[in-house]
């Protein structure tokens, strides 16, 4: 359920408002610094960089003409 929601949010927007979530409503405040390091990590670097990933690989397909299948495997060598 909480993926489905995640998904249907902007990309980029998800980033800072996963930060929210992890840190104020599920109280990652609690964990002090380390906490918040943890927590921003998380949210600002590690899902803003898949979005970013994302990003790239629908703008190159759109640009191609191509589906995302293909330009995963053109970009990755990754069969899907």
């Amino acid at each position: 359920m909480r993926n489905e929601v995640y998904n249907n949010f902007p990309l980029f927007s998800r980033a800072f408002l996963y930060f929210l979530y992890r840190y104020f409503i599920r109280f990652g405040f609690l964990d002090g610094k380390e906490g918040l390091i943890f927590h921003f990590l998380q949210g600002f670097w590690y899902r803003f960089l898949v979005d970013a990933k994302i990003y790239e690989i629908k703008k190159k397909a759109n640009v191609e003409s191509k589906k995302i299948k293909e330009v995963i495997k053109d970009l990755y060598n990754i069969d899907i």
